[in-house]
This record gives structure tokens, sequence and C-alpha cells, in this order.
């Protein structure tokens, strides 16, 4: 039987850096090798060729070094640093849109990660490699090769690559993320163990474009249209309404309790806060304020934005937009809260939430009233956990790791570790972290008949050595990161509007 599969977005899917391309590191497929499966052989992942899509920022920085060498200086901003940009990013089009990366796999079977970066709540049972092709085909429109453009739809084609990855017209063009997992739950051959991480997506955007786009409530959704129609309307909105969501979601839950045997195990990933990753910096200014607990400052920029260079007509969010978001995440996670109970006592299933929220929350440590001792978050929540000995405390891999934005000097690390070159997507350690509390919940969890243990899967049984070795990022800084960040931070309007281009 399948023993462990994944329905997700980029977190599931094990985006680092602005890419989908180490899919062997995501957290399920570390949660795999915790199991003793194989990665890829027990547990299929799918590849992608070169650096990934969309844009890979590490795997940039490190051609850009082949090139310029330590350092970038004056002249070379100016006259190398555009066209080996071009160039990087004109590679990665070709690649994906008319290379390799847009022909069809050669695995012709079903991933046990089905996850795809990009998607929200209602992709899973929306999205289907007919709907992909056909939004790739208009996004292309009449010109192929675009200026510093990435693949156009590269949410699709990810998705293309994952629902349908031989790109067959036998019906699986008509295949969702559900209609995958029910194709891989058999009657003889079940799913024993299924990991449910979807909903960030639907509030993500805020902090990505730095607005609040707030969807109206469900009556006001448009009736009787197609899935096409649906996904065009939606677009226009990056924070979901509440009723929305729960819209969403019972109706995710409910196809996918229909499409596995009541005996599956399913973990249920919450959402967390979307300020705590370094994509945001906090700007403190007259109002600041306390609410639930949790310090909310005057004004959030971009990942470059400090004090010195941050002013009102920079791009930003302000506190009391960030709150706003922030309760309806806690709404989004009561009404997952409420679904999966509701699964676990009215319908006899094996259902848990995984808390994710307060993992992150607990690594937080600005919003937490405590700016001036980053190391220290990460320490308390491993001493909490009793594992005060953790790998990720050892004295190689000082500075402790934590949540802010990755930084660097003459190529070492000097903050940062959690967190990727995105400064949204975890670290590989980052998703280690993720896969011990979804280990531990199900390693730990118990039927109500009073069973012993789900699986024999155990936080302990994680190879931190390996995972620690694994982590590129976090064992060879990429050496003009530094670079990139001062000359943002220097020229904030420039780089917005580069951002802005790129993504």
């Amino acid at each position: 039987m399948p023993r462990l599969v994944a329905i997700g977005d980029s977190l599931t899917q094990g985006v680092q850096s602005g890419a989908v391309y180490k899919t062997d590191l995501s957290f399920p497929a570390l949660i795999a090798e915790a199991m003793g499966l194989r990665v890829p052989r027990d547990f299929q992942v799918p590849g992608f060729p070169w650096s990934g899509l969309p844009l890979n920022i590490e795997a940039l920085l490190r051609a850009m070094r082949r090139k310029l060498g330590s350092s970038i200086n004056p002249l070379e901003w100016i006259f190398e640093l555009p066209f080996l940009l071009a160039d990087f990013i004109d590679d990665i089009e070709d690649l994906y849109e008319r290379g390799a990366g847009s022909k069809p796999a050669a695995y012709g079977g079903i991933y046990h990660n089905l996850a795809v970066a990009g998607f929200q709540v209602y992709h899973s049972y929306t999205v289907n490699s007919e709907i992909c092709q056909r939004q790739i085909e208009e996004d292309e429109g009449s010109i192929e090769d675009d200026l510093l453009k990435i693949p156009s739809a590269s949410m699709y084609r990810i998705a293309q690559r994952v629902l349908n990855p031989k790109q067959l017209n036998d019906g699986r063009q008509c295949w969702t993320q559900i209609d995958n997992l029910c194709r891989l739950d058999t009657r003889a051959d079940p799913v024993e163990n299924l990991i449910l991480f979807l909903g960030a997506n639907d509030c993500l955007g805020t902090v990505r474009d730095l607005e609040v786009r707030d969807m109206p409530e469900l009556s006001e959704m448009p009736k009787d249209c197609d899935a096409y129609e649906l996904i065009r309307w939606r677009d226009e909105y990056n924070l979901t309404s509440e009723t929305v969501f729960e819209h969403d979601y019972q109706r995710m839950v409910d196809q996918v309790a229909a499409a596995i045997s009541k005996e599956t195990n399913v973990f249920v990933g919450n959402l967390p806060y979307v300020t705590i990753p370094p994509i945001t910096q906090a700007i403190s200014g007259e109002d600041d304020r306390e609410h639930n607990g949790r310090q909310y400052y005057t004004y959030y920029g971009t990942f470059f934005a400090n004090r010195d260079n941050f002013t009102t007509q920079n791009r930003h969010l302000t506190g009391s937009q960030v709150r706003c978001v922030d309760d309806r995440i806690d709404r989004f996670n009561e009404i997952i809260d409420g679904i999966v109970k509701e699964q676990r006592e009215t319908h006899n299933r094996n259902w848990h939430v995984v808390d994710i929220c307060s993992l992150l929350n607990k690594l937080a440590f600005k919003r937490n009233m405590d700016v001036h001792f980053p190391q220290i978050p990460l320490h308390q929540y491993l001493t909490k956990e009793g594992d005060p000995n953790h790998p990720l405390l050892d004295e190689d891999l000082r500075p402790t790791p934590n949540v802010l934005r990755f930084e660097t000097a003459d190529s070492q690390r000097m903050g940062g570790g959690l967190f990727s070159l995105d400064c949204f997507h975890p670290t590989t350690i980052g998703y280690g972290l993720i896969a011990e509390v979804f280990l531990h919940k199900m390693g730990n969890t118990k039927r109500k008949t009073g069973n012993a243990n789900v699986i024999d899967a155990k936080s302990v049984r994680l190879n931190w050595k390996n995972i620690i070795e694994r982590d590129g990022l976090i064992r060879n800084p990429p050496v003009l990161w530094d670079d990139i960040i001062a000359a943002a931070e220097a020229n904030p309007r420039l780089a917005d509007l580069l951002y802005r281009v790129l993504i």
C-alpha cells in the first residue's frame, strides 16, 4: 500500500529560494525517509530540469559568481549584471516553454507527493492538466521569447508536471490533485497516511503584493461558470473571505474523504501567519500596537526595507492591515479545526490537525516583543520540546538559525537560516523542523479506541546529520547574496521594480 501521500502547495512541494527543484528534500520526503521509505523509489516525487521553476535565486547567484567573481563592482552592475540576469532568465524560459521542460516526462505513474506550488484550497478539486494547458497557451500569447520574463503560467506548468506528467489524453488530462489521490487509494491497496496542507496561498498574496485585495463573501461568487472562469475571477483577489474559505475547505475535505479509505490516517497542517517569514520587514513608528499578545508595527515593507530607506511612497502594508490578515488566518485555522474535528468525531475517521502555526509563532521574536536576541527562540522551542541537544543547536551551525532574512558576509552565514533566499520558503533545515512536527503528531496519535501509535514514525528518526549536510544554502552560502541585499537597500525603488517584474 502507499504508506505516505501528500497534497499541498509550495510548502509541501519543497520550494526553496523561489523555485521547485529539490523535491527530494521536501518535508514529506524527509518524513518518508524517517519512515524507512526510499525517495524517490518508494515515495515518488516529480522532477524539474536544471534549476527548476519559476526562478531559482540561489542558482542565479551561483551562475553570476562564476562570471563576476566574489563581489560586484560598480561597472559590473551597469555593464554585465543586467545581461547575465537576462541570459539566465532567458535560458529558463527556453527550457520550460520550448525545451525539455515543456515536454512530457518519462514517468507515467502517479506521484506520492501531489503538491503544487501556488495552489489555493479550491485548486485541489478544480485544476487539471486540461485547464493547465489552456492557461499556458493563453498566458504565452503571441510573443514567445519575452525579455526578463520567467516562464509564463509557471503554476500551471508545475501543476501539469505533477498531475499528468506524461501529458496523456486517456482521461488523465481531467484529473485534479484529489482525482490522482483517488487512483492511488484502492480497496486492495489503500493509502495508509495522508498529509493535507493547503490554504497558505489564500492569504500569502497580501505580503507578496504588499496590498490587500479582499474577496467578497460567498454570495458574490459568480454562479454557473466553468472552472476556467472561476479561476479568472478568483485571481483578482489575494485574500480569501471567511465564507469562501469555509466553502472551499469543506468541499476539499468532503472529496478527500470520499477518495480514501476510512482507515487512512490524515494529518492536516494548519496555516502560519504570513508576516513571520522575512518576506516583509517591520518598520517601527507611532502606530506600533500590541494585539492578541503579538507586536504589530506601523508599516511592513519589502524584504530589503529598513528604517533608513523606507518612506510611505514605497509599497507597504500598514500594521492595521497586517492585524486584519492575521485575524483572518486565525479564523481560517478555526475553520480547519472544526472541519477536521467533524471528520474525527462525527464520521469516526482518524483525522488530526498538525499545528504548524504554533511552530512558527514560537520561532518568531519581533512579534513576540523580543527584538534583541534572535538566537533565543529556537533554543527555547527545542528545550521545551525536550531536546536541548538538538543538532540544530550544534556549535558548527552558529549563529543559531532563526527566522530572520538570510544574511551573509564573505560567503559565511551571519544570520537567518530557517528561510531561503526568497524570504518565504524554508531552507532544508527549516523543512526538517516542519517534518519533525508532523512526525511527532504521526507517532503519538492514538485512535479513539485506544490503539497503539498510528504509524512507526518518530521525530527522533529524522536523520538530522544528513539533512544538515544536504542543505547547500546553509553549508555553502552564495557569495554574492550580501552584495545583492546591500544594493537593494541602497536603491529600494529600483530593486522593487525589478522584483515586481520578476514575480
